[in-house]
């Protein structure tokens, strides 16, 4: 009967209870996950703004086309309607005697292509 009590002692002290140390191996794991995903939705968030920039940049260069554009056709209009009130007054088109020709190079506007910036990598943004 002895034996058996003193296997039962050795039993019950080979429960293992978790220590301080093992406390505060797990916490650091815990926080190094945290963190961990903490910078790649950082990382997602300055991927979509660069992205977000460039789209802008592109707008500006489509609103600044639209609005010469649509300078260019008020300026047509304009045109056409002195044309046609000169015409009332009793112009009329030159002669074939009358013109004279030159000769132009027609030359066409460098538009600005937007700027993109390199697709930078996710770790990369990480280190920003």
């Amino acid at each position: 009967m002895a034996t058996i009590t003193k296997r039962r002692r050795k039993m019950k002290k080979r429960k293992k209870r978790l220590t301080l140390a093992s406390y505060v191996v797990m916490a650091c794991i815990i926080t190094f996950v945290v963190m961990s995903l903490l910078l790649f939705q950082k990382s997602g968030i300055d991927e979509v703004n660069s992205e977000i920039l460039s789209l802008q940049k592109t707008l500006e260069v489509a609103v600044q086309t639209n609005d010469s554009k649509e300078g260019q056709l008020v300026t047509n209009m304009n045109l056409q309607s002195i044309k046609a009130q000169a015409r009332g007054y009793g112009m009329t088109e030159p002669l074939q005697e009358q013109y004279r020709r030159e000769i132009t190079v027609e030359s066409k506007p460098a538009i600005p292509l937007p700027e993109i910036p390199a697709v930078a990598g996710w770790l990369e943004n990480l280190l920003k």
